[in-house]
C-alpha cells in the first residue's frame, strides 16, 4: 500500500479552494461587467447594474438596481429594475448553452429620471432612427383672421393689371396702323374736289351732240374714279369694325379681370371652415405621430435582441473562419437549442396607474434554431383611472426572411383630464374630461409597417382656457364642442417604419366645420368687400385709360364713316343729271 503524501494533498487542497474562492470572489464583478457593456452596445446609451451575485445552489444569477438610460433623453432612463431573478439549467451550461428557465423581474419603472447623463460616446450611441417629419410640421391649423387686402396685394400680382398693359399696348399699336392708314385714305378735302366737279358738269352750258357726248364722257371718268376711292373707305371701315368688334371682346375680358382677381384672392386668403375637414388631425395627429415615432425608434433599438446578422447559404448559417485561426463548428444537434436562451420571463411593470404584469416567452437572438416565435402579454392589475388594459402579441423571427411582429393594444375606461388638443393662440382647444377605450393592431413584416386603431371616447367635456373669448369663430367653435359628449377617432398608418402615412378621422370634423361655417362665410364677405375695393382702387385709373385708347380707334371709325357717307352721296349726285340738266342713261 503506496503511503498519502499528505503534505502534497494538503497543497492541492489550497490551491484548489484559492482558485474555487478566487472565482466566487470576481465572477459577480465580471458578470456585472459583462451586462453593463454588452448592454450599452446595444441599447446605445448607459446600462448601469448595482450588483451581480451568482450562486451553485440554487444555479442562478440575481441582478439587483438595474438602471438603462435613454438615449434620446440622455437624463432620463428608459427603465429600471430593482431586481432580476435568473434560474440557470446547468445541464446546458455544460454545452455551452446560457439557457434560463425562468426570469423574474421586479420593480420595473419606465421614464424615471438620472442623477447623471446615460450618454455614451458618439461613435456607440449614433442608430439609425425612424425618419419622419415632426407632426407639428405636417399639419398647421388654419387662420380664421380676415387678411389685409393692401398687405396681400404688396406680394401678389394681379392678372388684371397685366391683361390691361398686354391690351394697351395693342390698342396703342392698332392706334398708330389705323391713323397712318386714315392719312393715306381719301380725306374730306379730296372728295370735296369729286363735289366741285359735279357741280360744274350739272352747271354746264354745252350744246349739240358733241358737248353731251364729252360731258357724259366726263361724268363717267369722275364716277369711276370716286367709285374706286369710295371702295377704298369702305373695305377700311369694314376691317376697322371687324378689329372693333374683336378689341371690344377683349375689354369686356379685360373689364372682368378684377372681379377675377377678387374671388382668385378670395380663395387663396380667404378664412374657409375647410380647414376643419379633418379637425381629427389637427386635434390628435401630433401626440399619435409622437406616439408613432416613440415606438418604432425602441423598436428598431431593440432589434439585434431579436436576430442576430448571420450570412446564410441555402438555408443555413456560414462560418467564414479567419485564416489560420480554429472555429467553432454547430454541428447537428439531437436537441437544437441556441446559444442563449430565457424560456420565460415574469414581468411587473409600475406605471402611474398602478401595476402592469404579465410574462415573456422564448427570449433569444436566434429563433431559427429554437423553431419558436417570441411570445408576450401583459395586463393591468387593479389600476386606478384606468379599468383595463391588455397588450400581447409576439415577434416572429423563426425565418428572417419573412419575419412578422404583432402587437393588440386593449384599452378599457382610461380616464383622461386637461389635455391640450391645440396650443394655436387662435384656437385653443382642451379636453378637460373624457373617458376612453381603444383597440389597436400593429402589424410589421419586414420594413412594412400597418396598424390601426378605434377610440372610442364618452363623457367628453372639451373647451378653451378662456371661456371669455369674445372671438366670434372661437364661440362657435366652442359652442359646438361643448355640446358633444362623445365621438370616435380612427387611426391607420401604413407605410414603412421609415417612412409611413398616418390617416385620421373622426365624427368631430363634420360637426367642428358645419359650427365654423357661417361665422366664416361672414367673415368672407366682408373680406371680399375689402379687396374689391382695394383692386378697384387700383385699377381703375389704368382701366378708364383703355377706354380713352379704345374711344380713340372709335373715333377714326366715326370718320371712316363720316367719309363713306358723304361718299355716297356724292355718287348719287353724279347719276342725277348730266351736262345741261340732260338725264344720264346711265
Amino acid at each position: 500500500m503506496k503511503k498519502i503524501r499528505w503534505q502534497g494533498l494538503i497543497t492541492f487542497v489550497v490551491l484548489l479552494l484559492f482558485v474555487i474562492g478566487a472565482w466566487f470572489l470576481f465572477v459577480d464583478v465580471a458578470i456585472k461587467k459583462t451586462i453593463e457593456s454588452k448592454g450599452a452596445e446595444l441599447v446605445k446609451a448607459k446600462v448601469e447594474l448595482a450588483d451581480a451575485d451568482f450562486s451553485i445552489f440554487p444555479l442562478g444569477l440575481s441582478l439587483t438596481g438595474l438602471e438603462v438610460a435613454n438615449p434620446d433623453a440622455p437624463m432620463t432612463n428608459a427603465f429600471q429594475v430593482d431586481r432580476v431573478a435568473l434560474s440557470l439549467e446547468g445541464a446546458k451550461l455544460l454545452r455551452r448553452k446560457v439557457v434560463f428557465k425562468e426570469m423574474t423581474l421586479e420593480g420595473v419603472k419606465l421614464n424615471t429620471p438620472r442623477k447623471t447623463s446615460g450618454a455614451i460616446s458618439e461613435t456607440l450611441s449614433r442608430i439609425p432612427v425612424v425618419s419622419k417629419e415632426p407632426s407639428e410640421e405636417k399639419v398647421k391649423w388654419p387662420s380664421f383672421k380676415i387678411p389685409d387686402a393692401k398687405e396681400i396685394l404688396q406680394k401678389e400680382k394681379l392678372q388684371s393689371l397685366e391683361l390691361i398693359a398686354s391690351f394697351r399696348e395693342d390698342l396703342q399699336k392698332e392706334k398708330e396702323k389705323w391713323q397712318s392708314r386714315l392719312a393715306k385714305l381719301p380725306d374730306k378735302n379730296k372728295l370735296g374736289e369729286y363735289q366741285k366737279k359735279i357741280d360744274r358738269l350739272k352747271s354746264g352750258k354745252q350744246r349739240g351732240i358733241e358737248g353731251i357726248l364729252g360731258g357724259a364722257s366726263e361724268v363717267l371718268t369722275l364716277r369711276k374714279e370716286l367709285s374706286r376711292d369710295l371702295n377704298l373707305i369702305k373695305t377700311a371701315q369694314k376691317e376697322l369694325g371687324q378689329n372693333m368688334t374683336s378689341l371690344r371682346k377683349r375689354m369686356a375680358e379685360v373689364k372682368k379681370a378684377p372681379q377675377e382677381d377678387v374671388h382668385r384672392l378670395k380663395e387663396k386668403y380667404s378664412p374657409s371652415p375647410e380647414g376643419m375637414a379633418n379637425a381629427s388631425r389637427l386635434f390628435f395627429g401630433k401626440k399619435v405621430g409622437n406616439w408613432t415615432d416613440t415606438f418604432l425608434n425602441w423598436y428598431k433599438k431593440l432589434g439585434p435582441i431579436l436576430e442576430r446578422v448571420k450570412e446564410r447559404k441555402h438555408g443555413r448559417e456560414v462560418v467564414k473562419p479567419t485564416r489560420g485561426k480554429g472555429v467553432d463548428v454547430r454541428f447537428k444537434e439531437q436537441e437544437a437549442y441556441p446559444d442563449f436562451l430565457i424560456r420565460i420571463a415574469h414581468v411587473a411593470i409600475e406605471i402611474p396607474a398602478g401595476l402592469v404584469k404579465g410574462q415573456v416567452r422564448n427570449i433569444t437572438p436566434d429563433q431559427d434554431i429554437l423553431g419558436v416565435p417570441l411570445m408576450y402579454e401583459v395586463a393591468g392589475v387593479n389600476l386606478t383611472g384606468l379599468a383595463s388594459l391588455k397588450i400581447d402579441g409576439s415577434l416572429n423571427h423563426v425565418d428572417p426572411s419573412s419575419a412578422k411582429d404583432t402587437a393588440n393594444v386593449l384599452i378599457r375606461g382610461y380616464d383622461i383630464s386637461d389635455m391640450d388638443l391645440s396650443s394655436d393662440a387662435e384656437l385653443p382647444i382642451v379636453l378637460k374630461r373624457a373617458t376612453a377605450d381603444l383597440e389597436a393592431r400593429v402589424t410589421i413584416a419586414g420594413e412594412t409597417l400597418k396598424a390601426n386603431s378605434l377610440t372610442s371616447l364618452q363623457s367628453v367635456n372639451m373647451g378653451t382656457p378662456n371661456e371669455e373669448e369674445t372671438n366670434s369663430l372661437m364661440k362657435a367653435l366652442t359652442s359646438a364642442i361643448s355640446d358633444m359628449k362623445a365621438f370616435d377617432l380612427k387611426a391607420e398608418i401604413s407605410g414603412t417604419i421609415q417612412d409611413y402615412d398616418l390617416k385620421l378621422s373622426s365624427n368631430l370634423d363634420n360637426v367642428l366645420k358645419d359650427a365654423v361655417k357661417k361665422q366664416v362665410k361672414a367673415q368672407a364677405v366682408q373680406f371680399e368687400k375689402r379687396l374689391k375695393s382695394v383692386i378697384q382702387e387700383k385699377v381703375g385709373g389704368s382701366m378708364a385709360d383703355l377706354e380713352t385708347s379704345l374711344g380713340g380707334l372709335g373715333s377714326i371709325d366715326s370718320e371712316l364713316k363720316a367719309r363713306s357717307h358723304f361718299g355716297d352721296e356724292l355718287f348719287k349726285r353724279s347719276r342725277e343729271s348730266g351736262s345741261g340738266g340732260m338725264k344720264l342713261p346711265l
